[in-house]
Formats: C-alpha cells, sequence, structure tokens
C-alpha cells in the first residue's frame, strides 16, 4: 500500500501514476485543474506527497502551480509546439550523431530495439473499437526511445530530450489519436536500418521528407482545439 512507503517513495509513485494519466490517457485535459482531494481519496494518501509529485511535474512542465489555487495541466499554444517539436529535431539529431559516429550499438542492443519495435507492431494489432491503444502505443515508444537514447554519452542531452518527449506527448495526445501508427511503427523498423547501415544522411532525409515532416505540418499548421492540443 502506498501509504506504508518511505514520504519520497510514496511522492515518486504518485508522481508516476499522475505522468501515466496524464500523458498516455485521456483522463486529463489541458487546463483542467486537478482536484488533490480526489487524488488522495483515490491512493489513500495525504495531500504532502500529491504536492511533492505535482511539484516534480510542474519542474518538467506537465503541470502548472498557481500560487494559492492549486495545480492545472499545461495548455500548450502552437508556439509552444512549434518551439518544442524543434528542440527534440534537434536533439535526437545530435544523439543520432553520437551513436553511429562511436558505433555505439551492439548487436544486442539491436535486436532489443526489434523487440521493441515487434511489441509497437503487437499493441497495434490488438486494437478493437472501443479499446484504446494509443497510451500502450506511446508507452512503447517511450521505452524505444529511452534504450536508443541511453546508449548515447550526451548524458545532459539526454536528459532534457527525455523531458521535451513527455511535453511532446502532452501537446499532441488528441492528434495522435486520429495518427496512422502503422506509419509510426513502419518508421521506428526504419530507425533501426539507419542505425545498422550507419547511415545519418538517410536517417535525415527520411525524417524531413516523411513521417515527423507530415506529423509537424498537421499539429503546428492548423488550429489546435477541442482536446490536449487545444488551445
Amino acid at each position: 500500500m502506498l501509504d506504508e512507503m518511505p514520504y519520497r517513495s510514496i511522492a515518486g509513485a504518485v508522481k508516476e501514476r499522475l505522468m501515466v494519466e496524464i500523458l498516455f490517457s485521456d483522463k486529463y485535459k489541458p487546463g483542467e485543474w486537478i482536484n488533490e482531494s480526489v487524488i488522495a481519496k483515490e491512493l489513500n494518501v495525504s495531500k504532502a506527497p500529491i504536492r511533492e509529485a505535482l511539484r516534480e511535474l510542474a519542474a518538467i512542465g506537465i503541470v502548472e502551480i498557481v500560487p494559492h489555487k492549486g495545480a492545472k495541466i499545461t495548455q500548450f499554444s502552437k508556439e509552444d509546439m512549434e518551439e518544442i517539436y524543434t528542440i527534440r529535431y534537434l536533439l535526437e539529431e545530435r544523439i543520432f550523431n553520437d551513436l553511429i559516429s562511436r558505433d555505439a550499438l551492439s548487436q544486442e542492443d539491436i535486436n532489443h530495439l526489434k523487440r521493441l519495435v515487434q511489441e509497437m507492431k503487437e499493441v497495434i494489432l490488438l486494437n478493437t473499437p472501443g479499446k484504446p491503444i494509443l497510451g500502450n502505443f506511446l508507452l512503447k515508444d517511450l521505452e524505444f526511445h529511452k534504450y536508443l537514447w541511453s546508449k548515447s554519452n550526451l548524458k545532459w542531452t539526454v536528459k532534457v530530450l527525455l523531458d521535451i518527449y513527455l511535453l511532446l506527448i502532452l501537446g499532441m495526445y488528441n492528434f495522435l489519436m486520429d495518427a496512422d501508427l502503422i506509419k509510426t511503427y513502419e518508421y521506428h523498423v526504419r530507425i533501426i536500418d539507419y542505425l545498422k547501415a550507419k547511415d545519418i544522411e538517410q536517417f535525415k532525409k527520411d525524417r524531413s521528407e516523411s513521417y515527423y515532416a507530415l506529423r509537424r505540418h498537421q499539429i503546428i499548421g492548423r488550429d489546435m482545439q477541442n482536446g490536449k492540443n487545444s488551445n
């Protein structure tokens, strides 16, 4: 039980629970206030670790703490998403360059990435009417990128990139509900191919001409109304 854990452990568990509910489900909407009393009752904990968890989420940018009012889910503008996406684009390319220049991935690493991509495909195949799969798919996507980025020597770049990834999920979730996840899966298959071939130029070309460029255009180039991109 959470209430039997040390305080810091409770706060950490609450943070992880809230992060999953905010980023990988449709439980919360941007701009929505977080009810600490409801969470305390659901988790059977006091408000103190909840507030600590919210402060940590605020440090990332997932929630906004308003003095004397509480915490609410961060709501991004189109300009915010433009900036966040650009940061990811640049940092991820730097990591890819580092991985290839150092020949950092072993065959075991490649095999592990392939297994993660296969698990992404299996999530898609489980899709049935009335059974949302996006949250599970994004969790697998996060696992893929965390593993890949962890092989880089650029630890501070990775730290920033992980936070940026979470902010992108928050800003893009509603749009991704209508996205073609098969194309996303196929893109990850190609990432592995580029890594094996040490082909940074093809990786750059793919990113700029296909899936990522299309997704960026659709997210930033339209009014973000309703759901997690609403303004």
